[in-house]
């Protein structure tokens, strides 16, 4: 039994999840993984052991008993070229075959009961939509009440988050919007903050009546939830991040990835007309009703 070391962002544990299955099947069984974010792969029946490793070091038995410890790091390979999907290197670097239809799998029907009581405690008693306009920093700026991104070029203008927040009031007044951040990050008049673990936000996703995001955790836990919505796109590729079931927007694009018109240093990027991102909301919701 082999142990992956599964570090960075909450994304990028996210997209691991979608090659667990491969991994197990090339091992010949069950695996181990050790991350800032374990709760992402509990409940998975691939998984022996996950391991936190802010908390259990490498040193620990368990994991020095394994047949081997393997680390690989996207970020620091051929990834940086700008051809490769997230998932797509995963499998690469660690010998797996890619196939496209790979997607995030997470398992989260043991906190339902927490999710609605969750909503309960939010005073959420119908339909709800979840929302996430800034990400991208460590959990541990969040203990220091600073917000500071660690990719600021991926973070949508507040005016023109408030701009889609208050549209979206005007067209469903009786549906709810919960803004997903941690609690340092930008609040919005007309949402509701629910800080609670981020599993839970995957059970919420499940029955959200869509989404609006960045490129950030949201959209990459709405690909397992099976919800849908519009990811807007500022200084990284969706190519790379991103999911083609899902309406992707950049200011220069939308839908179909074109490489010539994309510079990550480019602010103008993530400057989608907020009324643009709304109505194609809208017709997402219609086409799905």
């Amino acid at each position: 039994m082999n142990c992956y070391i599964v570090e960075g962002g909450i994304g990028k544990a996210i997209a691991f999840t979608s090659i667990v299955d491969a991994l197990a099947e090339k091992d010949g069984g069950e695996i181990c993984v050790s991350t800032p974010y374990p709760d992402i792969f509990g409940g998975n029946p691939k998984i022996k052991w996950v391991f936190d490793s802010t908390t259990i070091p490498l040193t620990d038995q368990r994991i020095q008993d394994c047949k081997d410890i393997i680390f690989c790091e996207p970020y620091k390979s051929n990834f940086q070229k700008g051809k490769e999907h997230l998932i797509e290197s995963y499998c690469i670097l660690l010998g797996v075959e890619y196939k496209k239809t790979m997607r995030p799998i997470i398992y989260s029907d043991h906190v339902k009961a927490q999710s609605q009581e969750a909503l309960k405690q939010a005073e959420i008693k119908g339909q709800y939509f979840i929302v996430q306009f800034s990400g991208g920093q460590p959990p541990m700026n969040n203990m220091q009440n600073m917000y500071q991104s660690g990719d600021p070029g991926r973070n949508y203008p507040p005016f023109f988050a408030n701009t889609i927040i208050e549209g979206l009031r005007k067209a469903y007044p009786k549906i709810e919007i919960i803004n997903y951040t941690l609690p340092n990050e930008p609040h919005y008049e007309g949402t509701k903050k629910i800080q609670i673990p981020y599993i839970l936000y995957h059970e919420l996703l499940k029955n959200c009546e869509g989404f609006i995001s960045i490129d950030s955790s949201l959209q990459h836990f709405a690909m397992s939830a099976k919800a849908r919505g519009v990811v807007i796109w500022g200084s990284t590729r969706w190519s790379q991040f991103g999911y083609p079931e899902l309406r992707n927007i950049n200011f220069h694009m939308e839908t179909k990835w074109d490489e010539t018109k994309f510079h990550p240093q480019n602010p103008i990027n993530i400057m989608v007309d907020p009324n643009h991102v709304l109505e194609t909301f809208k017709k997402i919701r219609k086409k799905e009703k």
